[in-house]
This record gives structure tokens, sequence and C-alpha cells, in this order.
């Protein structure tokens, strides 16, 4: 009793101290993909299987039906959005038979069927499409000849885009009506014909600096380890 009483008051007093620091604070996420993080990531999608095997995420098209373009999503759920101001870092990414890389997304209101929709910047290893809804093209163009990178960064502020690949600069745009992203997620495209099972690809890290932490979350990530610590 006296033991849960003390963490009682040690939550009081932090709370306290948190709300007088500021309502938000940044902070610094990664994963090597050593393990399964059921809690840190959701597959959004049935045309695809996601692993993580020896230090790598890999993701593979297992398409439910043929001739058709494949669209799926593993997506970044350990912080919730809104997100601003973060840099995304891939380290040895890549794909074959396929597209690959991260989708920044905005919820937006269709004003015609009223309902919600969301507006995607898709950046690939080798391309970058805008998307409306999920909708994508997946043809034999391409804007770079790197199916892989060693590096892959992605940097978002008030509705600046900037892509870096292995170095080099390769995007900088602003879109005004991109003020906020509200997911953020890996997207696995491709375009299946016969061989409905076509299409892999790979991530060994993922970063994002930049996240916006508020006091309840503190909050709650403190709570659940002194929770653990209890006898």
């Amino acid at each position: 009793m006296k033991n849960i009483a003390h963490v009682l008051n040690a939550l009081i007093v932090l709370y306290t101290f948190l709300l007088l620091q500021g309502s938000v604070n940044a902070a610094f996420w990664e994963d090597h993909f050593e393990q399964e993080a059921v809690d840190d990531w959701q597959h959004i999608g049935n045309d695809s299987v996601w692993t993580v095997e020896d230090g790598f995420l890999r993701a593979e098209i297992q398409a439910q039906n043929q001739w058709r373009v494949i669209f799926e999503r593993y997506q970044f759920i350990a912080y919730s959005g809104p997100y601003n101001g973060f840099t995304i870092t891939l380290e040895t990414v890549g794909a074959t038979r396929a597209r690959f890389g991260i989708a920044l997304a905005k919820h937006f209101q269709n004003p015609v069927t009223e309902t919600e929709e969301d507006g995607y910047y898709l950046f690939f290893t080798n391309d970058m499409q805008v998307s409306r809804d999920g909708g994508v093209f997946v043809g034999p163009e391409q804007r770079w000849d790197t199916d892989a990178l060693q590096q892959m960064e992605l940097h978002f502020k008030d509705g600046r885009f900037q892509l870096n690949a292995d170095g080099e600069s390769r995007l900088d745009f602003r879109d005004a009506n991109f003020d906020h992203i509200d997911t953020i997620a890996f997207v696995l495209a491709g375009f299946v014909t016969e061989d409905v099972n076509t299409g892999s690809a790979w991530v060994d890290t993922f970063t994002v600096d930049g996240l916006a932490v508020s006091p309840k979350r503190k909050l709650t990530t403190t709570w659940a380890s002194l929770k653990q610590k209890q006898p």
C-alpha cells in the first residue's frame, strides 16, 4: 500500500513539473527492427505481408486479386499525430519490382461527399507522387534510377517538404494546404498481373526526430515504467 502511495505522489509531482515546463517538447524515436512491435506499427491493407527478421523490416506483395494496383501502408502509431517540424531518416532501404518509401498524409474534408479523405505525398526511393485517398500510378517511368539507397532523409515543417537521398538534395517544395501531417507510414506500391506474389521491399532502420511530446504523453510513459518496477 505504501508503494502505491509513493508512486501516486511521484506522479502528482511529475505532472505538476511537466505542466510548469511547457505544453510540448520534442522527442527522438528510432526502430532498428530487432523484434516485432505491434504497439508501434499498424499494417493497413490486405495485399502484403510485413515481417521483422535479421534486423530488417521486410514487406512482400501477396495480392488478393490479379491485374490491380497495390497500395499498402505500415503506419507509425508509437506517437500519435498531428506532426510538424520533424525529420525522418531511413537506412539501407530499397525495393525489387515495387515502389517503397514514406507516405505523409493529411486529412481533408471532401466538400461534395462531406466525407474525410487523405491527401498523400509519397516519397519512394526512385520517385515521388501525390495521391488522393490512396490512388497511385505505378508505371515504368521514375524520377531517379535508385531502387535502393543507403540513406533517405525527409524533412517537413509548416508545409515545406525536403527530400535528400544518399547526401544529395532531391526535392524542396512547399504546399500551403499541408500545415501539418496527420499520419506517417511506410508505403509499398506496385502493379500485379498474373503473378500476385511479385514485389518486395526492405529497410534496416527508421528514425524520426522532432516529435511533439505533451506532458500527458510523458506521464503515460512514466506511469507504465513505474508499474513495471512494482513487485
